[in-house]
């Protein structure tokens, strides 16, 4: 089944040819993907040194949303940006997905009035599978979406992500946590709190909270609610820790003069395991709620997460994931009834 991909050639720290390379690589590879790259045609073209392949298209866009620019800007003054056109032509209907690697607040905040949320979700949650030891997928979220959310949001969370790990698991009746600082039902703030209340009243799984230390280890859980800013500092701090454990592997089995031999080694070993908690494995995170496609990549991304982020969000459009998620999610939403009003 073909695909057409909107690409954000603009966004992310990485320089222009880097998700202009690593589209070539893609379209080269898969014919049957098609791709849009949204950015400064001039800049975009100038990058490519060889014929340009009849999967991609270029779509121009003039100004560009930087890290360092709220949302709220981004949303009102930079109209025609990549990220804005981008998310324009989906909505259009011009392409299947969207992907960018550029300033998450800025495309949560233009997703959420462009594409808007799906009926009965109140906030939209960024979301990523993790490995446990026990070999199982672990869903968390939100890693960046909703810095403050109200329980009401936290609990549309949970149901997005039991919706998520159903689409891709096809298991029911999944686990769902909350993060926070104990296990004790009477610790956490007021929003988790009100938030574990409304998920034991409903029909969903909520199987407690859970203690950060035992996310990867033994969970006994298949989603991790928990607000966007705790989310994305977990992200980062396993990011950085498993590059810190791999580096320190690695100059225990050899010294630095032998990075070749020690580098390899590693590889043949631990690789595996380490790479599973590689954000360019994964290459996007999805921003689930939405009513379109719409994946999110590390501002870092390289050559590998961008193809692996376009890669991923072509099989979810392979097996209808979009229909299959916004269907499970609506239902799950008419099984709750109106639980918050309950709770008075």
């Amino acid at each position: 089944m073909s695909s057409t991909i909107i690409v954000d050639a603009m966004g992310g720290d990485s320089p222009l040819d880097v998700p202009v390379q690593s589209s070539l690589e893609v379209c080269k590879e898969n014919p049957d993907i098609k791709l849009i790259l949204v950015g400064s045609e001039k800049d975009i073209i100038d990058s490519i040194d060889e014929k340009i392949p009849e999967n991609i298209s270029i779509v121009n866009a003039e100004s560009e949303i930087t890290m360092d620019d709220s949302p709220a800007k981004a949303y009102r003054e930079k109209i025609d940006s990549s990220i804005h056109k981008g998310i324009d032509l989906l909505v259009n209907g011009k392409g299947d997905a969207f992907f960018s690697a550029g300033n998450t607040g800025a495309i949560v905040a233009v997703s959420y009035f462009k594409s808007g949320v799906i009926q009965q979700v109140s906030r939209p949650a960024l979301a990523t599978v993790y490995p446990s030891v026990d070999s199982k997928k672990l869903i968390i979220l939100d890693l960046g979406a909703t810095l403050e959310p109200k329980p009401e949001n936290m609990y549309d969370f949970g149901v997005l992500g039991e919706a998520y790990r159903f689409c891709i698991t096809g298991l029911e009746d999944s686990r769902i946590s909350i993060l926070n600082v104990g296990e004790e039902d009477t610790k956490g703030t007021r929003t988790i709190l009100e938030a574990a209340e409304m998920l034991k009243r409903s029909p969903l799984n909520f199987a407690g909270f859970i203690e950060g230390n035992r996310l990867f280890v033994k969970p006994d859980t298949d989603v991790v609610v928990t607000d966007a800013f705790t989310g994305n500092i977990t992200l980062k701090t396993v990011e950085g820790l498993n590059e810190t454990i791999s580096r320190l592997i690695k100059s225990r089995i050899a010294p630095p003069q032998f990075k070749r031999t020690r580098t390899f080694i590693f590889n043949k070993i631990f690789g595996e395991v380490f790479n599973q908690f590689q954000y360019n494995l994964y290459g996007a995170a999805l921003l689930l709620g939405m009513n379109h496609l719409i994946g999110i990549g590390h501002g870092r991304s390289d050559k590998k997460a961008f193809k692996n982020a376009i890669l991923r969000l072509h099989k979810c459009v392979e097996r209808d994931f979009l229909r299959k998620f916004k269907e499970r999610t609506i239902h799950i939403k008419n099984s709750s009834g109106r639980i918050k009003d309950n709770l008075q």
